[in-house]
Formats: C-alpha cells, structure tokens, sequence
C-alpha cells in the first residue's frame, strides 16, 4: 500500500529534525530520524515494503520492530490528517 502527503502541509529540515506545519490548524510537528526517514520515503513513493526493509538495513531492527514502527507512525499520520492513501 501506498500512501500520499495531504496539501496544505509544509515541510522543512530545522536543526537536524524534519518541521511538518500544518497550515490551517497552525500546528508544528516535529519528526525523529526514524520518522523523517520514513516521511522521506512516503513523499519518494516507497511502498510499505520497502521503507520495512530500509528499516531494517539503516537501523539495524528486527522485521516486527520495523513493521510495528511504521504501522504506528502511519497510523499517528493518518489520524492527523497528514496522509491519504494513494
């Protein structure tokens, strides 16, 4: 499954972390390096398979760490309207 970025959501590298600011709400969201790894694949057109195996060989997880991780980053992501599914 692919996902999507919703419009109206700016992002920018500040201070080594990844800002999303959401324009219509005026809120900040600030992302680690796993989540800005992981936004960074979604806005490339990853698939979920391979952002698990990117995972997986960056981070040096197990497969269930890394689906865990990203079922839940996704998750959060999608609640804030953040994303769509393509």
């Amino acid at each position: 499954m692919k996902y999507k970025i919703n419009k109206g959501f700016i992002t920018q590298k500040i201070g080594g972390k990844v800002t999303i600011f959401a324009g219509e709400e005026s809120t900040l969201f600030t992302l680690n390096d796993t989540g800005a790894y992981i936004f960074q694949g979604i806005k490339l057109g990853w698939d979920k398979e391979k952002i698990i195996s990117k995972l997986i060989s960056i981070y040096d997880i197990t497969e269930a760490d890394a689906k865990k991780d990203l079922k839940l980053f996704i998750e959060t992501l999608l609640e804030k309207n953040i994303l769509a599914v393509k």
